[in-house]
Formats: structure tokens, sequence, C-alpha cells
């Protein structure tokens, strides 16, 4: 049984060794992941909360289930031309991950499309009952595509009150 690895140039070294650098590089990144995932949480369980949503504040700690919150708060929309139920919309952001991510292949491939799609037009729509937000396509194409964007913005308006033509939403 061997118990070290040769690599290039005549260096060995042990799985303990190959294992302690790969947790070295990877701790870093698994950190700044569990601190934005808490980030985000806490600022979607805030928003729920300030908005008269208490019941529904406790998903934003459950994976997944926490961007269905997005959706509900930007309520029913129109896509493309077909009106989309709130129901629709989350479980799409929160199911559809999962399921793609279980396929594979070039399924995961269209998942990953239509979540962004989805994902646009809910964090538009939040973004734009957002009374303090100037411009929410910006924001819900940047929210959309890089996650982090998405964590910062919802936390630093994590105490807004939703607003939809002129009326606090709740």
């Amino acid at each position: 049984m061997q118990d070290a690895l040769q690599l290039k140039g005549g260096l060995t070294m042990s799985y303990f060794q190959i294992f302690a650098w790969l947790g070295v590089f990877l701790f870093p990144f698994i950190l700044v992941w569990l601190i934005c995932y808490g980030l985000e949480a806490y600022a979607l369980y805030t928003l729920a909360k300030n908005n008269g949503q208490e019941d529904k504040a406790i998903l934003a700690f459950i994976p997944y289930i926490n961007r269905g919150l997005y959706a509900y708060f930007a309520g029913d929309q129109v896509m493309f031309g077909t009106p989309v139920p709130t129901i629709a919309s989350a479980a799409i952001m929160g199911l559809l991950p999962i399921l793609g991510g279980c396929i594979g292949g070039i399924v995961n491939y269209i998942c990953i499309v239509v979540i962004v799609i989805v994902s646009f037009y809910n964090y538009k729509a939040v973004y734009g009952k957002m009374s303090s937000v100037s411009d929410s396509t910006l924001f819900g194409v940047l929210a959309a595509v890089i996650s982090l964007c998405r964590v910062i913005f919802i936390f630093l308006h994590r105490n807004d009150i939703l607003v939809e033509d002129g009326e606090i939403v709740e």
C-alpha cells in the first residue's frame, strides 16, 4: 500500500499533506461562503419582519427555500408576456437548482439559464419595490449573475419597507 504520492520533479507528499494543503486553500472560500450565506439570511429575515411577514421570516435561514422569499416579495409577474404566479416563480428559484444538480448534463445547463432569467425578474421586482433604489434593472442583472452583489445589496437594504405604486406592500 502506498502512503505517499510521487509528484513531478521528484517531490514526494503524503496523502495527509495533500489534504492539509487542500484544506488550507479551501478554508478561506468556505469561510467567505458561510459569512455571505449568514448575511443574506439575516437580511432576508429582517426584510420579511419589517414588511409584516413574521410567519415567513424564518424561511430565510433554510437553503434553497430562502430564494422563494425573493419570489414572494416580488409577487405575481409577467415574464416574456406570460403571467407567472408567485408560487411558480418560487418553485423555480428553490427547486430547480436541486433538480438540475441531480440530473446533470445538458439539463443542468438549461436549469441554470432558466434560474438566471427568473432570478433577474424576481430581483428586479423586489429592488423596484425598495424606495431607495433608483435603477432596479441594473441591480437585477448584477444580483442574478453575481451572487456576492445580491448578498451585499440585500444586506444594505434589509431595513427597507417594500412599496408598490406608492403604497406599502404587506
